[in-house]
């Protein structure tokens, strides 16, 4: 029998993606989670779509009735959290509790929670392994660190195998371009580059940053849908690419990127240097964990930049 998967936020900008990468794989039935009624989207036709509220109890045990693997991808972003912390966590950290006890009851042999490399903090700095320091003060990593021990805390009760992906900063074309992304760093700059033909970054562009694209960062959550239960361990693996770059370097790749697939070089303005400069030690985001279970990141960035230059001209471009 075909397994059953949940997919909550399956409409967003992770989910999306992940829906399209579960049906080139066809090895599961495919269920979406929607706070509101609404058709499969047109990348997913044949998914069957339930209405799920994470601040709605009757609504998520209707929906992970019949449920193998949940992919629990519904939070509310950077952005939102900050805007309202006691919304934040309402949805990310009781709606995940909800979600967990829902799920448990069921009988739902595991739950795959996205979580974040902000859990450790900012500015991030040094070795990063999945036993490092928590310290994030932001709401946004904040209460995705409590939904994580939720589910944590329930893998080690044995009462449902719970598995925390702390991704670094994914980015990636969405399958529908409406969806609440363009605010992340390299889907906003080549945003920009299709509107205004230039880049502005806010800052010097000196801070070091950890990218995933969409198509590994999938990849990852599909290898732990599949992964042995004995390979676990404690639940958590942090996720991304073998190198770290700046968000200059990002920028400059940009840069060159739309010169090759939208035919004009863009103008990149920095923004001021940090009134204080703080010296801190080279990041390293360690993945060495989920790499010896048989995963690396292995999409060059500029295959994932392509793709987003060429929607971006087409949803939003003025230039080229």
């Amino acid at each position: 029998m075909t397994p059953t998967v949940l997919l909550t936020g399956g409409f967003g900008n992770i989910g999306g993606r992940l829906t399209d990468d579960l049906i080139t794989h066809g090895d599961v039935e495919i269920r979406l989670a929607s706070r509101i009624a609404q058709p499969p989207p047109i990348w997913a036709p044949n998914a069957d779509v339930v209405l799920l509220d994470l601040l709605d109890e009757s609504t998520i045990r209707r929906a992970v009735n019949g449920i193998n693997t949940i992919f629990h991808l519904a939070a509310l972003n950077d952005v939102e959290c900050a805007a309202d912390p006691e919304l934040a966590h309402r949805v990310n950290v009781r709606g995940t509790e909800l979600l967990l006890s829902a799920a448990i009851a069921a009988g739902v042999k595991r739950i795959v929670c996205m979580s974040t490399i902000h859990v450790y903090g900012s500015p991030l700095s040094g070795n990063i392994t999945e036993a490092s320091p928590t310290e994030p003060t932001h709401p946004y990593g904040v209460t995705h660190l409590l939904a994580e021990k939720l589910i944590l805390d329930a893998h080690q009760k044995g009462l449902i195998e719970g598995v925390v992906l702390r991704s670094a900063n994914g980015f990636g074309v969405p399958m529908n371009p409406a969806v609440k992304i363009w605010q992340i760093l390299v889907n906003d700059l080549c945003k920009q580059a299709a509107e205004v033909g230039a880049l502005r970054l806010h800052s010097d562009g000196t801070q070091m940053r950890n990218f995933i694209t969409l198509t590994d960062l999938c990849a990852a959550l599909r290898h732990l849908q599949h992964l042995p239960a004995a390979s676990l361990g404690n639940g958590i693996f942090n996720v991304g690419s073998q190198k770290t770059v700046s968000v200059l370097e990002m920028a400059q790749l940009i840069v060159e990127r739309c010169k090759q697939v939208l035919g004009f070089t863009p103008g990149l303005t920095l923004g001021p240097p940090p009134a204080q400069q703080v010296q801190m030690d080279p990041l390293s985001f360690d993945c060495t964990k989920i790499s010896t279970t048989g995963f690396s990141a292995t999409t060059p960035a500029a295959v994932e930049i392509d793709g987003l230059l060429t929607m971006c001209q087409e949803v939003f471009g003025a230039h080229g």
